[in-house]
Formats: C-alpha cells, structure tokens, sequence
C-alpha cells in the first residue's frame, strides 16, 4: 500500500462488482476486469439468470460467468448489497444496464455512499455507463444527489471513454488556457456505421422508448458520445437552447440522424457560443463486422485568438490529429494521432475502466457533468 499525491491510501487492487451482464459487459467489461491484475471482480449482478441480446445472441448464463471469472452472481440489486462480506468490502461498481434502469440504479449505490458517509466507511466509486440517465428530471436529481453526497472521497463517473483520452485532455487545456481566446462557434460530425441497430425492431432497448424517454434511436445510444465530449472540452458552456430536425426509421420509429443548432453561454464571458452538430447512422458498413468500419468524427472550434481541429476514423489513430491555428493561419500539430472512443476489449479495456480501477485504488478523478443528457432530451423534444 502506498500515498497519493492527493494523501489517499492507495491498495493493491480493488474489489469491483458489475451491474448488468449483457452484450457491452460480457464483450468488454468483465474481460476487461479480469485481465488487470489491480481488479479484484468480485460479483456480476443481473436480473436474469440468462441474459439476452439481439446484438450478441450467445450470451453466457450467470451460472457459466461465475465459474468463468471466480466470482458469485445475483439476481437482484437488493441481495447483492445485502452480503454484507461483499459490500462492505466494496471499492467500485460498474452500472452497464438498459439506458432506462439507470437512475434507480444510481439512487440506490448514492443511498450506499450516504451511509458509508455516516459510519465513517471507505468511499464507494460508481462508474455508469452513458446515457446518464433517458430523462432531464431524472439525470438532474441524481447529479443533485452526487453533489450532496461529494466529499473528494466517492466518485460518480460517467464511462464516455472518449473523455479519458489523452488527446482529450490536451484539447481542453488548449481552450481552457486561452489559447483560443474566447470560445464563439462549435461544429461537429458524427457518422457511424450502425444502422442495422437500428433499423431491426428486435432491439426494442435501442429504438424503443422506455420508462420516462422521449424518443430512442441514434441520438441516445451515439450522440451521447460526441456530446459528452464537446462539453468536456468546453467546460464553460452552459446549453440554453436546442434547435434540431431528425429523420426516423420507418421499421422502428428509432432515430437515424439529426441536424441542430444548440444555444450555449459561455459562462466565463457571458458570449452565446453556437454548436451547429451533425448526426448519422447511415455511414455504409457494419462496426462490429470482420473487417470493421470505423466510425467517422470532425470537431472544430473557433475563438477570437484561433481554432482547434480534430478529425478522423475511431479505428485508425493515423488518419488524423489534433491541431490547432493561431490568428497568423499557421498549423500547429498538438497530436498526431486521433483516438476517440476505446474498444480495447483484450487488455486491461479502454482508459476510462483502467482510471476506474486506478481510483477504486485510492487514485484521484472528478465527476462528469450532465450537459450532454440535457441536450439530448432537447434534441428530441424539439422535432416532437
């Protein structure tokens, strides 16, 4: 056991369990935390004993992951957090559940960390996959509860794995230390590769609407993504407003693509700041075949001072870089690789279940905010 720079304890390893055992667990999580040697996984919950999915047909039963990974497994959220041997010695869990499950879910581990709180007990980590939440309400009254219950001790993080590259990290330093002035314009393009999702109406979790939704489709499963990245990156603008115009799938009713204006305020300048994004599924090819198709991202930036550019396919780091361009026009290479989300399934997983692991160690991080499930619920709202 050794100290962080931040005064914590960190351990060895981390006692980690995972809520929800479908398609993205099975194919990414669970390999993932068995591989790092810093994870201890510790318990799979699900509510079937077999579970399901269209996108990968051969999931594996409950009984099979036990033996496969040395773990237990449960059905229920309740009998998992009543082994007291298991809870009390838990460092993190990993929520990657249908989208609409996520805000109970997330009240009942914030009610853990309160009591943790009381009792004077080791935090609790909590790393949810994205979407947030499928509903604003929702989204804003969990983060309303992490923010009571944040201490520097238990995180609430948010698993856009894009957000915890490193190229990510260097765009946000570049605009938040006023390399570009001040922020006025934003453009981004989204095309992936995964329209067959949504156009099979047996994916009901990804075309249908559950719980407190309005609308499913591409917005909620993909750009997610994008904008959880953009108001990364940008940290000081607050949405006001979302203008958009979407086209369906007439199969499904699932939405295929979008075009909007989104009204943001710079909150350090008190400037409107405008995100003109662009959205598809309809990029020809299939993510997931052999070979795959990449996904294709450009994001550009403009101040008063320059601009940032970032673009490329997600699965050739060589096919872009980061650049930025002072006033003078001249290019400036901050990266010359592009990465955005992860798909490391064979390793240790992408950077942002490797930081996960890194925190339930006693490491540093900070929570995500919750712009991008407040621009998405805009996004829909505004064509219905």
């Amino acid at each position: 056991m050794s100290t962080t720079a931040s005064g914590e304890k960190e351990c060895n390893s981390a006692n980690i369990a995972v809520i929800g055992a479908g398609w993205w667990s099975q194919g990414w999580h669970l390999p993932a935390l068995n591989n790092n040697p810093r994870s201890n996984l510790v318990a799979i919950v699900d509510t079937s004993a077999q579970p399901k999915s269209k996108l990968n047909p051969d999931l594996e039963p409950l009984s099979v992951l036990a033996e496969k990974y040395n773990t237990v497994t449960f059905t229920s959220i309740e009998d998992f957090l009543n082994d007291s041997d298991i809870e009390s010695n838990l460092d993190g869990v990993v929520v990657a559940t249908p989208h609409a499950t996520h805000y109970l879910i997330g009240q009942v581990l914030i009610e853990v960390v309160k009591k943790r709180k009381v009792t004077n007990s080791k935090p609790l980590h909590i790393l949810m996959e994205k979407p947030m939440t499928t509903d604003i309400e929702d989204a804003m009254t969990l983060y309303s509860l992490v923010e009571a219950e944040s201490d520097g001790e238990s995180q609430f993080w948010l698993n856009h794995s894009a957000n915890y590259r490193a190229q990510t990290a260097m765009a946000r330093e570049a605009i938040t230390s006023g390399r570009l002035g001040s922020v006025r314009h934003v453009t981004a393009s989204f095309a992936s590769p995964l329209k067959w999702i949504f156009l099979d109406p047996e994916n009901d979790g990804w075309n249908k609407p559950s719980g407190n939704m309005i609308g499913n489709g591409f917005g909620w499963a993909q750009t997610s993504h994008m904008l959880a990245f953009l108001f990364h990156i940008l940290p000081d603008l607050q949405p006001e407003s979302v203008y958009c115009r979407m086209t369906h799938s007439k199969t499904t009713g699932a939405d295929i693509s979008h075009s909007a204006t989104i009204e943001c305020v710079d909150v350090a300048t008190n400037e409107i700041v405008l995100i003109n994004l662009s959205g598809t599924t309809l990029l020809p090819g299939d993510q997931y075949a052999d070979p795959p198709v990449a996904k294709l991202v450009q994001i550009d930036v403009y101040g008063n001072d320059g601009s940032l550019h970032y673009s490329g396919n997600d699965l050739d780091p060589s096919s872009g870089s980061l650049d930025y361009r002072p006033t003078n026009g001249s290019i400036e290479v901050l990266c010359d690789r592009f990465e955005f989300e992860g798909y490391d399934n064979e390793n240790y997983g992408p950077e942002s279940m490797q930081n996960f692991v890194e925190l339930c160690c006693g490491g540093y991080g900070e929570t995500i905010p919750t712009a991008g499930a407040t621009v998405i619920d805009g996004l829909v709202r505004a064509v219905v």
